[in-house]
Formats: C-alpha cells, structure tokens, sequence
C-alpha cells in the first residue's frame, strides 16, 4: 500500500497535543480539529503492508529504508491513498487503533526527502548509477550489502562508501582508487594537457575553468563561476574541421554553454570572461585499494552531522572517473587495474535500460 506519515512538530506545537490521544486534544487546543500546520511530513512511499496495523508495526520494530522519522507513536497521522485493506483517508493513530479523521497536508511541511540524498552507485561491471538513497544507516548498509565503511581519496569533500568486509567474503572486485589531489594550471597549459590525452588517445580528460567575478555583471557564487570542460571538445582535437568549447558550471545552472565565444582567451574578445584560473584533479598513480562488491559515492562536508548529496558538479566528476569497469592483473608482482566499457544496455546489472 501506499501511505505518507504526518508527525507534529515540537517547536510548532503550541498547545503540547504530541503524544496526546484524539479524545484529548480539545483539552490542550480548545477544538478536537487536527491542526495540519504543526505536521511535518517525514516519508512518503510504498511499503509491504495490506492494514493500518500492518503500518504500525513497521515503523515501530522494522523501519523501511530511507525512513529517520521516529517510531509511529500516538498523535501522528498515517495517510493511506492507494492499495491495502484500507479505505484511502487520512487517520490518526490513537491510544488504540485509528481514528479517520479531516487533515489538510498543504499545510503540513513536507520533510520526507530531507532523509534522502543523491549519490552515486557503482557496481561491478557497470557504469555509475544516480540514485536517490537514504542517508540512514539500514540504506547504506542495504546498498552495499554489508557492513559501511568510509574511504575518504578524493580532493574536495566526496567520500566512498564501501562494505567494510567485502574482500573477506569474496564479493567481486570493483574499482581501483588512487589518492587524488588538485593541480593548479594556467589555461595554456590545460589546453595542452587536452590536446595531449587526445593525441594519445588516453580517454577523455577533464579540467575546471574558473572565471573573475568583475567577467559578470552581477555577483555570482565560485560554483557559478567554475566550469567543468573535457578534451572531447573540438578544440582540443586534431582535425575536426570546427571549433568549439562546451562547458557546464558545476552548480548544474548554466548547462553545455559554447564557452570559446565568451571567453577573453578564445574568440571573446577583451570585454569577453576572463580566466581566473584553471585546474584538474589527478591521481597518484600508486592504488591505494581496490574496492570489492558495490560502493557509493556521497558528499561528506566537514561541517555537516550526515552525509549529503553529491553537486552537479561532483555527479560529472565522478560518472567520469569511473565510467569505465575495470579488470585486475598482476604482473612482475605488480597490480594493474585495465579499464574496459561497460554493456550500456545492461548497465544496472542486467536491467535494460
């Protein structure tokens, strides 16, 4: 059945009815009416359930996953609106049983995806999967099939997220990860650096463009300002018979923009943006790990208390990264990773796609 969960929120509970039965209510607020405005809705989905009692005891003793609201308790408001056993309505959970009841949830605060953030998952065998996940610890764990582990190799704030125990219990081996660190350039030397990894046909490299504030006409954020820019342009490849630069700023708001007739160093002109300056992520080519069985990749701020969802711009880096599955070999005692292309059309571990 498909239902949504109202829970009161304390600070906007001004007559204390948390907890209160719906026979008492009037007692604290002067009307037995449930006020919707102090709801908040914190989870809206699909659950295995054919009865509201059915629905009581999964979210007191098995908590779906991506759920972090508290146990279903006395007061709440479970709404039932397809499937189950159920007439659809909303109904408040009373000292025994439910109770149907009017609610109006336009006027609840809707919080049931602030338990949920954007990572990306990476399987063996497979290219990247976007996903929308919870970020408590039954949904990590669910993910990668066991027990978390946080590997922190990257630049900026990412981290990967792994099954702790997935070597000892002989899951497939994934990806390699190196330690990674940022290389300031100048843009002359990222165009060649473009210019090289096509000559030699190394893959597609990709680098970040960071343009002055005073290139704008109002302020914008560095997010704003900082595009992200592969070799696959035509600019950077021989022979192409055009020109051209696309790029997408990382805060995901300005979208494969043909940067080369912006910008002051192409055919922008002296009005045209100006280059602040370059830079690119790169690997110390020594593996620090290789990962085994499924893992994420999520955003870890240092000043946050929970794991966050990865920018746009984390999202391309890291589909990028690794896009392509890779087999193990030793040689002279030696591991070497070999990237290979993943089937696209069995790329979520033989859905189609």
């Amino acid at each position: 059945m498909k239902i949504n969960i109202f829970q009161i929120d304390g600070d906007r509970d001004e007559h204390e009815v948390m907890f209160v039965s719906y026979d008492s209510i009037g007692k604290f607020q002067g009307t037995r009416e449930v006020q919707s405005e102090i709801y908040n809705k914190v989870f809206n989905g699909e659950v295995e359930c054919s009865t509201l009692e059915d629905v009581y005891k999964m979210f007191n003793t098995n908590h779906p996953a991506g759920y972090a609201g508290r146990s279903l308790s006395v007061s709440d408001i479970v709404q039932v609106w397809d499937g189950g056993d159920e007439e659809v309505g909303f109904y408040y959970c009373d000292s025994i049983g439910f109770r149907k009841v009017e609610f109006d949830p336009e006027k609840a605060v809707d919080k049931s995806r602030e338990n949920f953030i954007t990572a990306l998952l990476i399987k063996p065998g497979c290219e990247p999967e976007r996903v929308e996940i919870g970020r408590d610890l039954r949904s990590l764990q669910a993910a990668v099939e066991g027990d978390i582990e946080q590997f922190p190799c990257f630049a900026d704030d990412a981290v990967i997220i792994c099954n702790e125990e997935g070597k000892l219990e002989g899951l497939p081996l994934n990806r390699a990860v190196y330690e990674e660190y940022e290389q300031e350039v100048s843009y002359y030397e990222l165009k060649n650096m473009f210019r090289e990894a096509e000559r030699e046909k190394r893959g597609s490299l990709v680098g970040y463009i960071v343009f002055t504030e005073d290139s704008f006409d109002k302020p914008y954020p560095i997010e704003a300002r900082t595009y992200m820019v592969s070799s696959d342009n035509k600019a950077f490849q021989d022979g192409m018979g055009g020109y051209s630069i696309y790029g997408s700023s990382v805060d995901g708001e300005d979208i494969l923009v043909r940067l080369d007739g912006y910008m002051q160093e192409e055919y922008g002109g002296k009005d045209g943006w100006e280059v602040e300056k370059c830079y690119v992520y790169r690997d110390d080519r020594e593996i620090l790990d290789i990962i085994a069985g499924n893992f994420l990749i999520v955003n870890a701020p240092p000043e946050s208390e929970h794991y966050e969802s990865l920018s746009f711009g984390q999202l391309q880096k890291y589909r990028k990264k690794f896009e392509n599955p890779e087999h193990f070999l030793r040689i002279n005692g030696e591991i070497i990773a070999v990237p290979y292309k993943a089937e696209k059309q069995k790329n979520n571990c033989g859905e189609e796609r």
